[in-house]
């Protein structure tokens, strides 16, 4: 699964508790405190450790040790540890939200979530609680919650870049990019080295046809984190849509390397390896992109525009099949992305082509139909239910076809921006006119 946003980390500043005098729990206490303040973390624990023995019910031996456990990423002695203070002083909030981070890290969301909630109902004020939780909703897909917590941390201190990078996320994930800009361009005037708020941008731009602002902004993240597989894998599309094939396939072979899970990376290049009439490696990248995004996590709903459609996966093999002359192949890919996609007028125009090309003229005409009726205002599938109805015309021997052609070429008359067409369209009415095949 894949994070979004950003993670505050919490390091949790030992706070000495001071026992009756003469406990030697106190002196253990306190050695742990200052190894701890060393980055002496074995020794902590062991100062920690025998603190605990010395007073198994001193809360803040607990908390500290769990706080070394968490910096040394032992996240499960650390949630046993946390848990003890907790139920030993239920009303200390920072072990709630050192536990937290355990969870976060172990990506037990619920319980981190549980964690966190409550120590804002102790704490409405624990900023950084808000911003996690911010996180949380994100990766939750809970958008309008994420949007509440991160404002409501940035509230509380608005110098949080955090917090505006995970509004954000949600906002773009909710499809607003215009509050997305907003917020990525407020993180960016205080961290200004926050790499993935140059991506966020950067997309928010190609989705608004900015393909010059879009490719900075990539670069930007990807001089801060050449490691950042989104980046290049964003700024290679752009590269796609300008057709620099080279820089494409530059950034996209690097996202591919960085990040071998990314579905979209693959249909990227599969679609730019097609475009060049490179078919075996295009088929090579679809069937890695069709692999990948049959096994993806398809229960956040976002309307992030940039998100695999596996449909439009197989229509892209289809037509690769098609270039190599696999028509049955692209045939069966075509019918496919028909089944994702039932409402797709291209799709099933596609698949009218294919079948008609393949001499399947009555699945194709029922293909193109279809097309038709989820959008009339495409000329070339008149154009083609034309040559099928002419194709028909022919092995039938039946007449009555050819008024069914003068009728499409007189909508493509009517709907064409293309003069071209619209000629081809007269030309063939004349011809049939002139052949006495209609009136």
């Amino acid at each position: 699964m894949k994070k979004i946003g950003s993670i505050v980390a919490l390091i949790i500043a030992a706070s000495l508790v001071l026992t009756a005098c003469g406990d030697p729990s106190t002196e253990y206490l306190r050695q742990g405190d200052t190894f701890y303040d060393q980055g002496q973390f074995v020794e902590a624990i062991a100062a920690y450790t025998k603190a605990i023995e010395s007073n198994p019910t001193l809360v803040a031996a607990y908390t500290h040790r769990g706080a070394v456990y968490n910096a040394r990423a032992e996240w499960d002695l650390a949630i046993a540890d946390l848990g003890k203070a907790i139920q030993l002083d239920p009303a200390r909030v920072d072990n709630y939200q050192n536990r937290a981070f355990a969870y976060l890290a172990r990506e037990q969301f619920d319980a981190a979530t549980a964690d966190l909630d409550k120590t804002v109902s102790l704490d409405p004020r624990a900023v950084m609680a808000h911003t996690n939780l911010s996180w949380l909703y994100v990766q939750k897909g809970q958008w309008d919650k994420a949007i509440e917590a991160a404002t409501r941390a940035i509230e509380l201190n608005p110098k949080l870049y955090d917090a505006y990078y995970n509004r954000g996320a949600a906002y773009y994930a909710k499809g607003d990019m215009v509050n997305t800009l907003a917020d990525m361009d407020s993180a960016l005037a205080i961290n200004q080295n926050l790499a993935p708020a140059y991506t966020y941008r950067g997309k928010v731009k190609v989705d608004k046809g900015d393909y010059a602002g879009s490719t900075v902004d990539f670069s930007k993240a990807i001089a801060i984190d050449p490691d950042m597989a989104e980046a290049y894998k964003m700024r290679g599309l752009v590269y796609v849509v300008l057709k620099d094939a080279q820089n494409a396939v530059t950034d996209l072979n690097k996202a591919v390397e960085l990040d071998d899970s990314d579905a979209m990376a693959y249909f990227y290049r599969g679609h730019l390896y097609n475009a060049n009439k490179d078919f075996d490696r295009a088929i090579d990248d679809l069937d890695r992109a069709i692999m990948l995004g049959s096994s993806m996590d398809t229960t956040l709903t976002t309307a992030d525009p940039f998100t695999l459609d596996l449909a439009s996966v197989y229509m892209e093999r289809a037509i690769t099949r098609r270039g190599k002359l696999l028509l049955n192949d692209a045939i069966a890919d075509a019918k496919k992305a028909a089944e994702l996609d039932p409402k797709s007028a291209l799709i099933q125009a596609t698949l009218g082509e294919l079948l008609i090309t393949n001499a399947d003229i009555e699945n194709g005409l029922a293909a193109i139909n279809k097309a038709i009726s989820l959008n009339p205002n495409v000329p070339e599938n008149y154009i083609n239910r034309a040559a099928a109805y002419d194709i028909l015309s022919q092995t039938t021997k039946n007449p009555g076809y050819y008024a069914l052609i003068a009728a499409d070429m007189q909508k493509v008359i009517e709907i064409s921006k293309d003069a071209l067409q619209v000629e081809d369209a007269r030309a063939s009415i004349r011809y049939m006119e002139s052949k006495g095949y209609i009136p």
